[in-house]
């Protein structure tokens, strides 16, 4: 899957944290940042309902 880039404006403390866990597990910061983007994506897309018919 091709890459691109995103550039997103943070709180400092949070880019930190964030960066943080990402050394504690052996990442990158990038890598986390995907990995969790993704999961959000996955969770958003499997509870997402089709909205139901209204009567006008």
């Amino acid at each position: 899957m091709a890459k691109t880039n995103l550039n997103i404006l943070i709180d400092a403390d949070l880019k930190a944290r964030l960066k943080a866990i990402a050394d504690q597990q052996n990442r990158t910061l990038s890598n986390l940042v995907e990995t969790e983007l993704k999961r959000l994506v996955a969770t958003e897309e499997a509870t997402r309902t089709e909205p139901k018919n209204r009567r006008g």
